[in-house]
C-alpha cells in the first residue's frame, strides 16, 4: 500500500501563561512574520497557553483577526509522535495477508480498516487466536473460520469443476477419514477422486502440476464433485489452509486501549507498557490516526517553540523541559530560562514586546498590514498605559504613532479604548481577577508571585473589594507555596497603585512592608515594583 508522507509540525510561538494582550499579539503577529521571511521547510503558529482577556478579545476582534489556538502545555502529543504512514489491511483481506505484512516490514500489529479508515480491529502474531492458527492447523474449522471460497481466494485455486453442495466438514488429508461434506486434499492421484466421492467429499484440492489426460477421465465419472487446483506441492497447501481465514474472523476487536491524538506521550506510555503490540490512534469519529509504538516515542522529533514576552521558568508552558527553544523574545529581564545550546535571544528594553516586533519588521524589510499594525499598537498601549508607563521609551512612541498611521485610528482615542477593556474590577471575582496577569519569579531560595490589575478609578473599591482581594491572595500564596504573594491594583489615569502582600512569616512581613498602602507613581510591574521588592527581599532584617 501507498505510504502518506508524514508532515512536519510547525514551531510554535507562545507567550507566558495566563497571556495578557502583548503576550498574545507578540505570538500571533510574530508567528506571521517569521511565516513571510523564513526559508522554506519551517512553519510557525502562534498559539496562546491559556483564555485571553477581554481586552484581548476586544482587540482581536477589532483587527479582523483570528484568535491564536490554545494550548496547554508543550508535551509531546500522541497525535504529533504518531506514526501516520500505516500498513493496514481491508475487511477482503486474509490472516496470511496480515502475517506477511508483520513479517515483511517488521512491524507488530496491522489494523483491519472498514470504508473511511473506521477501524475494524487489530491482528498480530502476538494475539492468541493469530498465534494459534499460524503455528497450527486448521482442520477443524472449515465452515466456522472460513470456506472454500476463501481459500479458493487467498491460495488462488484454479477451479476445475464446480461442487453441487457446500463443503462444511473437516478437512482430511487421510481419505479414510472422509466424513459427509468432507474438503479433502490429495496430491497428483486422479485414481483417488471415485472414493473422495463415494465417501461424500463435498470438495477436493488437488496439487496436480496440470489437468492430465487422467484427470479429464477422472473429472468426467465424477460429476458434482467439486474439484479445485492449487499451483504448488501438497505441502505447502497444509501449511497455508490457516492463512486463508479471514482477518475480520481472527481480528481482536475490544481488550486494547485505543489512544487519542490529544493524550500526552506521557500518558500513553503506560497503556503502551502493558501491550504486547503497538497500539492504534483513533480521532474522535472512530477513524484510524495512526500506530504508537515505543519506537515512535524513542525517535519522536522535540517539539520546538519560540518564546516571547517572558524569560522567566516559572512563567514557561508546562513541559518547556521537554521542547527545544529556538527563539526568545522579550523585554523583561533575563531570567531563569536555560537552554543546552545558543539560541537566538532578542531582549530589549523597551516598554512591550510588540514594540520589538514592529521592529523586526523594518529590520526584515517588511510593513505590518493594517490588521497586524492595530494588533501591535494594541499591545504596546496595554503594556505601556498608553505611553505613560515608565518603561515607556522613544522607541515605543516612535512605533506606536507610526502604527496608528498603518492602521488609520487616532493613537489617544484608540488607546483609551484599549484601555478600558482592560477595567473588570467590579464585575469579576476577585480570586479570577488575580489570576489574569499573574507572574511567579524567584531570587535565591525565595519564590514570590506578583500579580497586577487594573482600573480606571482605584477610588470605586472599598473596603470590602480590598479585602476580597487580599484574601483571594493568601489563599493563592498558601496554594502555591510562595514565600511572598503581591498584588497591585493599578489606577491608569492616577498613575498609582494600591499594594497588598501576603508572607509565609512575620519575619518576612516585616521585610517586606505594609500591606494596603497606595503607591504614588507606581504603574509598572517590571520597572518599579519588582526592583523595589527584590532589593526588600535581598535586605536581611
Amino acid at each position: 500500500m501507498a505510504k502518506p508522507q508524514k508532515r512536519s509540525h510547525p514551531i510554535l510561538v507562545v507567550g507566558h501563561q495566563r497571556p495578557d494582550t502583548d503576550s498574545a499579539v507578540s505570538a500571533s503577529v510574530y508567528a506571521a512574520l517569521l511565516n513571510a521571511t523564513t526559508r522554506a521547510g519551517d512553519t510557525y503558529e502562534g498559539v496562546m497557553l491559556g483564555e485571553p482577556t477581554p481586552q484581548t478579545r476586544w482587540l482581536f476582534a477589532q483587527a479582523g483577526v483570528l484568535l491564536p489556538r490554545l494550548i496547554s502545555h508543550l508535551h509531546p502529543l500522541v497525535g504529533e509522535v504518531a506514526r501516520r504512514d500505516v500498513f493496514s489491511v481491508g475487511t477482503e483481506a486474509a490472516l496470511g495477508d496480515a502475517l506477511a505484512l508483520i513479517m515483511r516490514r517488521r512491524i507488530s500489529v496491522v489494523p483491519v480498516l472498514g470504508p473511511d479508515r473506521q477501524l475494524l480491529g487489530l491482528l498480530s502474531d502476538r494475539l492468541p487466536m493469530a498465534n494459534y492458527f499460524y503455528h497450527f492447523n486448521a482442520e477443524e474449522f472449515l465452515g466456522v473460520l472460513f470456506t472454500v471460497a476463501d481459500l479458493e481466494r487467498y491460495l488462488q485455486l484454479t477451479r476445475w469443476t464446480k461442487p453441487t453442495t457446500e463443503a462444511e466438514g473437516q478437512i482430511v488429508l487421510d481419505l479414510s477419514r472422509i466424513t459427509t461434506g468432507s474438503l479433502a486434499l490429495i496430491g497428483d492421484e486422479p485414481e483417488k477422486l471415485r472414493h473422495c466421492r463415494d465417501a461424500g467429499a463435498a470438495v477436493v484440492i488437488t496439487c496436480a502440476p496440470a489437468k492430465s489426460a487422467a484427470w479429464k477421465k477422472a473429472l468426467r465419472e465424477c460429476p458434482g464433485l467439486g474439484v479445485l487446483r492449487y499451483p504448488g506441492s501438497l505441502m505447502a497447501l497444509i501449511t497455508q489452509l490457516p492463512m486463508a481465514i479471514p482477518a475480520t474472523r481472527l481480528m481482536q476487536t475490544e481488550k486494547f486501549p485505543k489512544l487519542s491524538p490529544e493524550q500526552t506521550v506521557q500518558e500513553a506510555q503506560a497503556a503502551l507498557g502493558r501491550s504486547q503490540f503497538a497500539l492504534p490512534v483513533l480521532n474522535a469519529d472512530g477513524t484510524l490516526h495512526g500506530i504508537l509504538s515505543r519506537a515512535e516515542i524513542l525517535n519522536a522529533p522535540r517539539r520546538r517553540v519560540v518564546l516571547v514576552d517572558h524569560f522567566e521558568q516559572h512563567q514557561a508552558p508546562e513541559g518547556i523541559a521537554e521542547a527545544e527553544i529556538v527563539e526568545i523574545v522579550d523585554h523583561h529581564r533575563v531570567g531563569t530560562l536555560e537552554t543546552p545550546q545558543p539560541i537566538r535571544v532578542d531582549c530589549r528594553p523597551v516598554g512591550s514586546t510588540a514594540t520589538i516586533i514592529a521592529c523586526k519588521f523594518i529590520e526584515h524589510g517588511k510593513r505590518p498590514t493594517p490588521a497586524q499594525a492595530k494588533l501591535l499598537l494594541g499591545a504596546i498601549v496595554a503594556d505601556t498605559l498608553l505611553l505613560t508607563s515608565p518603561t515607556t521609551t522613544r522607541v515605543d512612541c516612535h512605533h506606536a504613532a507610526a502604527l496608528a498611521r498603518i492602521a488609520r485610528v487616532n493613537l489617544h482615542s484608540f488607546g483609551r479604548e484599549v484601555l478600558v477593556r482592560n477595567d473588570e474590577t467590579l464585575e469579576r471575582p476577585a480570586a479570577e481577577l488575580i489570576e489574569k496577569d499573574l507572574k511567579e519569579f524567584s531570587i535565591g531560595d525565595t519564590r514570590f508571585a506578583v500579580a497586577q490589575i487594573e482600573t480606571m478609578d482605584r477610588t470605586r473599591l472599598g473596603p470590602v473589594h480590598l479585602e476580597n482581594f487580599a484574601t483571594a491572595l493568601r489563599e493563592r500564596r498558601q496554594r502555591e507555596g510562595w514565600d511572598v504573594a503581591a498584588l497591585l491594583v493599578t489606577d491608569i489615569f492616577r498613575g498609582e497603585s494600591i499594594v497588598l502582600f501576603d508572607a509565609r512569616t512575620s519575619a518576612l512581613a516585616r521585610q517586606i512592608g505594609p500591606s494596603g498602602e497606595v503607591w504614588a507613581g507606581c504603574v509598572s510591574r517590571k520597572k518599579q515594583f519588582l526592583p523595589e521588592l527584590l532589593k526588600r527581599l535581598e535586605d536581611k532584617p
